[in-house]
């Protein structure tokens, strides 16, 4: 068949009467623009070929079933792009269950003994006497106990 200038709606007409030149005609029109979009948003060539055909098997599983006001170009478009972000939410679906899987190796169960430690405070550092007199526990204070006592508060506001 040579090249067709009909409109689109004639060769959907054309479709419904299962006219395999019609049908041509549509895949030729078509085709490259498709199969362009689906490979900048999927970077496989086999996917975006794989996308391109399924859809047109698709239009002519569907050729007696067009309503009245059927766009093919929406129909194409809307179905190139949906099928384009099923694709990716799969990778998507799969990348995540390839990081959890790391996840799941790099777990042992001595990192849950571990983990179920009570946590002890670290031991205040050396007792430095500031000069206050033993005799006096009241007053008995040293640096240690000062800066012991501000990490301590400090940890807990932050």
């Amino acid at each position: 068949m040579s090249r067709s200038f009909l409109p689109d709606q004639e060769l959907i007409d054309r479709l419904m009467t299962d006219d395999t030149e019609a049908f041509e005609e549509l895949y030729r029109r078509y085709w490259h623009s498709l199969y362009n979009y689906s490979f900048q948003k999927l970077h496989s060539s086999d996917q975006a070929r794989r996308i391109v055909r399924n859809l047109f098997v698709q239009l002519w599983e569907k050729r007696k079933t067009f309503p009245v006001d059927f766009v093919l170009s929406e129909f194409l478009y809307t179905e190139v792009r949906r099928n384009v972000v099923v694709q990716l939410s799969g990778q998507l679906n799969v990348q995540d269950d390839a990081q959890l899987q790391d996840l799941k190796s790099e777990f042992r169960v001595d990192h849950l003994k571990q983990a179920r430690l009570p946590v002890t405070a670290p031991a205040p550092p050396p007792v430095r006497k500031m000069g206050m007199h033993r005799d006096h526990p009241k007053l008995f204070v040293t640096l240690s106990h000062v800066k012991w006592l501000f990490q301590s508060v400090t940890a807990k506001l932050l």
